[in-house]
């Protein structure tokens, strides 16, 4: 074998070898993820009363309190409003933790399907940063500008099953 095959199998065993290190974070989260969560509150960086309607759906009043399902082997999942007054039907989705570079924060992409599994918003999505996911709790974000100054939305999570 010479020198460049060699070298060509090496850098390919380096690349595969730093690939697979740098999933393995995600992997683990895709697994903390899976099974179904209540979405406890939804907080703001600044006081006061906002009408915000999340992930162009609807308010918070009907996102506190909703069930969600995250199933990691097709990255598919669902969540429904419990609040009276809301849509109560269940909603698809589609959603990823895509890979962040040298990040210590991860972003959680999220893409609302139709009952057939087809994309509603044309293949659009969104993303939300994921700020911490354990065994139990698990907290978004997502940073706006609001009045044209920073403006937090943050989400808390607990795991129910």
């Amino acid at each position: 074998m010479n020198f460049n095959n060699k070298l060509g199998g090496l850098c390919t065993l380096l690349l595969f070898t730093y690939g697979c290190k740098t999933m393995q974070p995600i992997r683990q989260a895709e697994k903390t993820l899976k099974g179904n969560w209540i979405l406890t509150k939804v907080s703001y960086s600044r006081p006061g009363t906002f009408n915000v309607k999340l992930y162009n759906d609807a308010g918070a009043n009907c996102f506190e309190g909703s069930k969600w399902q995250f199933v990691p082997n097709n990255n598919t999942g669902t969540y429904q409003f419990l609040t009276e007054g809301c849509d109560t039907s269940v909603k698809n989705l589609k959603w990823t933790i895509p890979l962040q570079g040298t990040q210590e924060t991860y972003s959680f992409m999220m893409k609302p399907l139709t009952v057939k599994k087809k994309s509603i918003e044309g293949n659009k999505g969104f993303r939300t940063t994921l700020e911490s996911l354990d065994a139990s709790q698990m907290v978004w974000s997502q940073k706006l500008q609001f009045e044209g100054k920073p403006f937090k939305i943050t989400m808390n999570f607990t795991k129910s099953e």
